[in-house]
């Protein structure tokens, strides 16, 4: 069985640069501006990246980052726990959604509620990397699923744990461009389906 994701399809990439060049010129200089150092290193862009591309769930995206996050210094076991961090607040947002629904304070529900405690504490408590960017990976994770309640609740723990308002808005801006990239990196479907 053929995989819809093959790793070898640069060459469309490229050819899809002719297609609309300014609008990916535009994007590049959009993404290359992104991930520039500023208030997060390259290192934690990438993370981040790596953790957005699972929430887009895009293989391009997750292939080309991890790569990239290797080689600004990211070991494997920080990645891996990044998307314990996304694992964490996609499960999250879901309990946000049944409580605004349904209201249920019950404490038979709440009780069914406390293995979630139990595995949202162990992820975001200490590991390879700090509570403050796993808040912060947190933050960005939230926006990319739009669960206002998360933003608000990591945002107020970030702060707290002395991320600055620089560092979240850096973190924001490469989730719009992973967000922003997952979609491009899927044009090359569109191509090839096109051209069957």
């Amino acid at each position: 069985m053929t995989s819809y994701y093959e790793k070898n399809k640069n060459h469309y990439m490229k050819k899809l640069k002719e297609f609309a060049p300014e609008q990916f010129k535009a994007f590049s200089r959009f993404d290359g501006t992104v991930f520039k150092p500023g208030a997060l290193t390259k290192k934690e862009k990438e993370i981040i990246a790596v953790a957005i591309a699972h929430v887009t769930k895009c293989p391009y995206c997750i292939d080309v980052h991890t790569k990239k996050a290797k080689i600004a210094g990211a070991c494997q076991e920080e990645l891996i726990e990044a998307i314990f961090v996304v694992m964490a607040v996609e499960a999250e947002t879901t309990l946000n959604q049944h409580e605004h629904s349904l209201n249920d304070k019950t404490e038979s529900f709440k009780a069914k509620l406390q293995p979630y405690f139990n595995f949202s504490q162990v992820v975001m408590g200490k590991g390879f990397l700090t509570d403050g960017f796993k808040e912060l990976l947190a933050i960005a994770v939230a926006h990319a699923i739009h669960c206002t309640q998360s933003i608000n609740s990591h945002t107020n723990n970030a702060m707290k744990l002395g991320v600055s308002e620089e560092q979240i808005a850096e973190a924001i801006l490469v989730t719009a461009a992973l967000k922003a990239g997952s979609a491009y990196a899927h044009l090359l479907h569109i191509y090839e389906s096109y051209n069957d």
